[in-house]
């Protein structure tokens, strides 16, 4: 009799599926950066930081999170503060679309098992994935750059042009992958009142969290009015629902936030920038302060969790439960408040299916 040795490694990776193994490597990524955080290289100083505290810091970084136990500006050097900036961009835009230009770049072929893999990281099947993903890293380019390049330019009058490169480059990237992650250890509290510094940071976190698809779909849209293309290029359903929503969501708490912070010792203009900033930071989870949130009162915080729990949009850098969810649900609440058939949006039927599955996203976000 033979006996055939069952073979165990084909068939644990066998049970994996993508969006496992997909999990099993951001726990590679998280270990890989533990260990370099750790080193003495990354560190300023004598100070030493601990296996735990390093895992909560890349974790932090590479999901986006922006939560800290140590001050990411005096905690380490310049090597661990790249480092950090490595897994909140790798992270965030997601490391299979890294991999993805990379065999681009190569003049590779991905296979079926890594086109499944990407697809499944940026929610979507129905695209052309090397178009996607140059587009992807096209605009993460130029977003970013501008956005360094105003900054770089902006603090060169406090810093000098090494040290504003260094603040305009890493404030830029964190902002972008929505990560919060701040090179001044009272965050962006020491810019409260200083418009410029607002503006780039709430438009640069709110373009991140808006999604590729969406800064894709604008970018056709507007090429199509100024070049007057034959071609006219509409605006998606998708991408009118995350822009309106998001927008009525931010400029709403920050009318709700200025009147209810009226009666603190601040002027009316004070209080709606920070109010406005503080609206665009936790609906895009960019996590970045101008103000001490314990400054705030309870029913502004409210407002505020509200909105970190809605979040970004659909293959933006944000977390959430995503806008266009939070839409879906709106409008089929209405749609059975009066007795409707179908769920619509823009003349357009939401289908039974994504009704469910915002259903069930929800109440997954709310259990968790």
């Amino acid at each position: 009799m033979i006996f055939h040795q069952k073979n165990t490694k084909t068939n644990i990776f066998e049970r994996l599926t993508t969006a496992r193994t997909l999990l099993l490597g951001y726990f590679l990524f998280i270990l890989i950066g533990s260990f370099l955080l750790t080193l003495p290289v990354s560190l300023s100083g004598d100070n030493r930081l601990s296996f735990i505290d390093a895992v909560f810091t890349t974790s932090s970084a590479i999901s986006g999170t922006g939560l800290i136990v140590v001050d990411t500006a005096t905690y380490f050097s310049s090597f661990g503060q790249l480092i950090i900036l490595l897994l909140i961009q790798v992270g965030n835009v997601g490391y299979m679309l890294f991999f993805a230009l990379a065999v681009i770049l190569l003049g590779g072929r991905l296979s079926f098992f890594n086109k499944v893999m990407i697809r499944e990281s940026i929610s979507t099947s129905k695209l052309d994935l090397k178009l996607f993903t140059r587009k992807v890293f096209k605009y993460t380019l130029i977003i970013e750059g501008i956005s360094a390049l105003l900054l770089t330019i902006y603090w060169s009058k406090d810093f000098g042009f090494s040290e504003a490169l260094k603040q305009g480059v890493f404030h830029s990237i964190s902002a972008f992958c929505t990560a919060g992650f701040s090179l001044f250890s009272d965050n962006l509290i020491g810019y409260s009142e200083d418009y410029f510094v607002n503006i780039i940071m709430a438009l640069t976190s709110y373009i991140g969290a808006i999604g590729f698809f969406v800064i894709y779909d604008v970018s056709m849209f507007s090429k199509t009015k100024l070049f007057k293309r034959k071609n006219r290029h509409s605006l998606s359903t998708h991408s009118k629902l995350a822009i309106s929503v998001s927008l009525i969501l931010i400029f709403s708490a920050s009318f709700l936030i200025t009147f209810i912070e009226l009666f603190n010792d601040k002027n009316v203009s004070d209080i709606m920038i920070t109010s406005t900033f503080q609206s665009f930071s936790a609906s895009t989870c960019v996590g970045y302060n101008t103000i001490n949130l314990l400054n705030f009162r309870e029913p502004t915080l409210l407002i505020l969790v509200f909105l970190m729990f809605i979040g970004a949009s659909p293959s933006g850098t944000g977390g959430g439960i995503k806008t266009t969810v939070f839409a879906t649900l709106i409008l089929a609440l209405v749609a059975f408040m009066f007795d409707k058939k179908n769920v619509n949006v823009f003349k357009r039927t939401i289908m039974p299916v994504n009704i469910t599955r915002a259903f069930s996203i929800m109440l997954l976000g709310l259990i968790w």
